[in-house]
């Protein structure tokens, strides 16, 4: 072998390598790592800055002028507001329970993982909801005055009894957004054709419950931010983290052998030592 051929040959053989070390690397990275956790902080501390302004924005939806002359946006609005957490994981158990029947395991793979993505965020809201007992903004108290001018109404632990102590952070936001930002990871692991204007649209159409909800007085402003920040992390990290190690035991609960994964190869020849990842 000339030098030029060896030099070439060490190229690709330590680039086989840097792949294939890179995505072990990959593997071994746990679902929720520390900066996860300072991004989720991050995005609390921004969504109680923006509960300075929680007033002045449910007055502007609540604006009985703008109720009275646009009666159609109450109902619009209502059914938007139909598209909930369990109308999602309902639909997307049924997506995968057909496409399995079916042996349409592409599709299958993809229900799955937006189910999932919404479940994971649900169970944490439920809880974080219960702790809080924030009020809703149509609440009256006991003196008969409506919480719509007190964003600051927490009575800890009294989500857990009480729908109307339930507002931070929305549950429809989040799993609105939560199947948005998985079908768009799904999207961008399978090289979609047209992604680049699905994605969008999807995002446009998770926006429709979460403006539903502010405008039919049941959530704050603050409660939405942080429920779509919710949404748009757990359908990216059920996605990524499942791709990214395909021997999980969701995939292999639900999807045994047919979950998309990589192979790792490496080949003697007489060009020498080289790597390969080859999916199956």
């Amino acid at each position: 072998m000339n030098r030029i051929a060896r030099t070439r040959h060490v190229v690709v053989s330590c680039s086989g390598l840097f792949t294939l070390l890179s995505s072990r690397a990959r593997a071994q990275e746990p679902l929720i790592t520390h900066r996860d956790l300072v991004v989720v902080g991050a995005a609390t501390a921004g969504s109680a800055l923006l509960s300075l302004y929680d007033v002045r924005i449910a007055h502007s939806f609540g604006d009985t002028l703008l109720h009275a002359r646009h009666g159609n946006y109450t109902t619009v609005a209502k059914r938007a507001s139909i598209v909930t957490e369990t109308v999602l994981m309902g639909t997307g158990g049924l997506v995968y329970f057909i496409a399995d029947r079916k042996q349409d395991f592409a599709t299958a793979d993809v229900a799955l993982h937006s189910t999932m993505s919404v479940l994971s965020a649900a169970m944490f809201i439920q809880v974080v909801r219960g702790i809080a007992g924030r009020a809703r903004p149509y609440v009256v108290d006991e003196d008969g005055h409506q919480h719509d001018s007190d964003p600051y109404d927490f009575d800890p632990l009294h989500g857990f009894t009480s729908f109307n102590y339930r507002s931070f952070p929305s549950m429809h936001a989040m799993a609105s957004f939560a199947v948005a930002s998985a079908l768009s990871q799904e999207m961008r692991f399978r090289h979609t054709p047209n992604r680049n204007i699905i994605t969008p649209a999807l995002y446009v159409g998770a926006t429709m419950p979460a403006l539903a909800r502010l405008y039919l007085d049941e959530h704050w402003a603050s409660d939405i931010a942080l429920g779509v920040f919710l949404g748009v992390l757990s359908g990216q990290k059920v996605v990524q983290y499942t791709h990214s190690h395909p021997n999980n035991v969701l995939d292999r609960k639900f999807l045994g052998s047919r979950a998309l994964g990589m192979q790792a190869t490496v080949s003697v020849g007489a060009g020498g030592l080289s790597f390969g990842l080859v999916p199956f």
